[in-house]
C-alpha cells in the first residue's frame, strides 16, 4: 500500500515550519514598471483582436508559429518578465503540439464539453506534461495522460453540481470507486458511462496485474476526492482533519499523475510528488475563497478570519519552496531553469489572485504584495471577467475540429477571453 498518511504528516510538519512573513520575492516593481507592462499587455490585446477576421483566423490556426506564438512570446517577455530560458521551455514544440493534440482528441471524446470544460482538463495535461519532462519521458498525450485528465471534467462537474443530491454524489463516487478496483459495475448515467471508458483507457495502457502501485494511486485520489465531499456536508470538523483531506486530495491527484506517466516510481519520487500536489491544491484553495465561502465549503482557506488570509498566502508560498525542492530527486528537475519556472508560475498566480480577491485582505498587506505584481491590481481586475474557477495565467483555445460551427479563437488571461471571433466552417 501507499503510504500516504506517511506523506500527509511529513507536508504537514513543512507546512507548520513555513514562516507566515512576507517572503523574499526577486522583483519589485515601481509604479511606472507596472504603467509600462500594462501598455505592453494592451498592445497584445489589440494584436489578438486584429485576428478576429475569417481571414486571419484560418491563417492564425493553420500557422500558428508566424501568427501567434512570437506574439506570444513578446506578451510574456514584456508582461510577466519570463527569461528566455522559461520561455524555451514554455514556447517548446512538445508542449505546443500536445496542447493542440488534446484539445482536438477531447472535442472527439466528448463533443458535448464546453471549451472552458476542456481547459479545465488542460490544466492537468500541462501538469502531466511537466511530470514527464521531469521523468525523462517523451512529453506526448498517451492514452492515460489523455484518460486521466478528462476525468476532472466530468467528475468535477458532477460533484461540484449543486442541482444533484449529496447522496447522489455519494453513491455516483462509491460506483466509481468499484470502477477503479475492477468491479463489474454498470454506469447509470452518461457521466459514469464517459468516466468507466477512461478507466479502460488506462488499463489498457498498464494492465493491473503489472503496476499495482498505478492503481492504488488511483484508488487514493478517489479516497481523497470522497473525504473532500466532508467538507461540503459535515460540521464540527477540527482544523487538523481539514488540513489532512486538503493535503490528501491534492497530494494524492498528482501523485496519481505521475504513475500514469512513468509506469513506476520510488517512495522518493511519490513523496515528492505529493508534495507538489499539496501545494497546487493550496493555490487552488486561495484562488476559490470566494466561491468556497459562498458555498460553504470548508478548506484551511475560507475558515480564517480576514487578518489571517496575507499570513497564510505568505506561508503557503514558503512551504512550495521547500516542497518543490523535494522534486530534484528527479533526473529532469536537476535543472534550475525547470523548478524556477515551476516556482514562479505558481507564486504569479498566487499574487494575481489576491489582487482579484482583494475584498478578503488587509490594505497594507494588499499594498505591500502589489509591489511585487508585474501589473497593477486594479488593471488585473478590471481585465478579468470572473469565472467559476480562478486559474491559470495564460491558454491558446486551439479551435476548429472538422465539421464544427461556431468555434472560438482566443487567448485567456486568467479566465478572460482576450480576443474573441465566431466562425463558420
Amino acid at each position: 500500500m501507499l503510504p500516504v498518511q506517511d506523506y500527509i504528516q511529513h507536508f504537514i510538519q513543512i507546512w507548520e515550519q513555513s514562516p507566515d512573513a512576507l517572503p523574499n520575492f526577486p522583483k519589485v516593481y515601481t509604479k511606472s514598471e507596472q504603467f509600462s507592462r500594462e501598455k505592453n499587455y494592451e498592445h497584445f490585446q489589440k494584436k489578438i483582436k486584429g485576428l478576429q477576421s475569417s481571414k486571419k483566423v484560418k491563417k492564425f490556426r493553420n500557422d500558428p508559429a508566424q501568427s501567434f506564438f512570437p506574439m506570444f512570446k513578446a506578451f510574456l517577455e514584456t508582461v510577466f518578465d519570463f527569461e528566455k530560458d522559461h520561455l524555451t521551455l514554455i514556447l517548446s514544440d512538445e508542449f505546443k503540439d500536445v496542447s493542440k493534440d488534446f484539445f482536438y482528441k477531447a472535442r472527439k471524446f466528448g463533443p458535448e464539453l464546453k471549451p472552458e470544460n476542456i481547459y479545465q482538463g488542460m490544466r492537468n495535461v500541462w501538469i502531466m506534461n511537466g511530470v514527464q519532462l521531469m521523468a525523462g519521458v517523451p512529453v506526448k498525450i498517451t492514452p492515460s495522460v489523455f484518460a486521466y485528465s478528462m476525468i476532472y471534467p466530468y467528475s468535477d462537474n458532477f460533484l461540484d453540481d449543486p442541482n444533484i443530491t449529496n447522496e447522489e454524489k455519494k453513491k455516483f463516487s462509491e460506483r466509481f470507486n468499484q470502477r477503479l478496483h475492477a468491479v463489474d459495475v454498470s454506469p447509470e448515467n452518461f457521466t459514469e458511462e464517459q468516466l468507466f471508458k477512461l478507466v479502460e483507457m488506462f488499463e489498457q495502457e498498464f494492465p493491473r496485474p503489472d503496476f499495482p502501485e498505478l492503481y492504488e494511486s488511483l484508488y487514493a485520489i478517489q479516497k481523497g476526492q470522497t473525504d473532500s465531499l466532508k467538507m461540503i456536508t459535515s460540521t464540527g470538523l477540527s482544523d487538523y482533519e481539514i488540513q489532512c483531506i486538503c493535503f490528501e486530495k491534492g497530494g494524492a491527484s498528482v501523485l496519481a499523475d505521475g504513475y500514469l506517466v512513468a509506469g513506476k516510481l520510488t517512495r522518493q519520487q511519490e513523496q515528492a510528488l505529493f508534495g507538489y500536489g499539496v501545494y497546487l491544491q493550496l493555490l487552488d484553495d486561495i484562488q476559490d475563497v470566494k466561491e468556497d465561502s459562498l458555498a460553504f465549503t470548508k478548506t484551511m482557506f475560507s475558515c480564517l478570519p480576514e487578518t489571517d488570509l496575507g499570513g497564510f498566502v505568505n506561508k503557503t508560498i514558503h512551504f512550495g519552496r521547500v516542497a518543490l525542492e523535494e522534486m530534484r530527486c528527479f533526473s529532469g528537475a536537476q535543472n534550475d531553469d525547470f523548478l524556477d519556472l515551476m516556482n514562479r508560475s505558481i507564486e504569479t498566480m498566487i499574487i494575481e489572485s489576491v489582487g482579484l480577491n482583494h475584498t478578503w485582505y488587509e490594505k497594507e498587506y494588499l499594498n505591500e504584495l502589489e509591489k511585487h505584481s508585474p501589473l497593477h491590481f486594479q488593471f488585473v481586475r478590471d481585465k478579468r471577467t470572473q469565472s467559476k474557477s480562478q486559474r491559470f495565467s495564460l491558454f491558446q483555445k486551439y479551435f476548429d475540429t472538422a465539421g464544427v460551427r461556431d468555434s472560438k479563437v482566443g487567448v485567456e488571461y486568467a479566465g478572460e477571453e482576450v480576443g474573441k471571433n465566431k466562425v463558420n466552417s
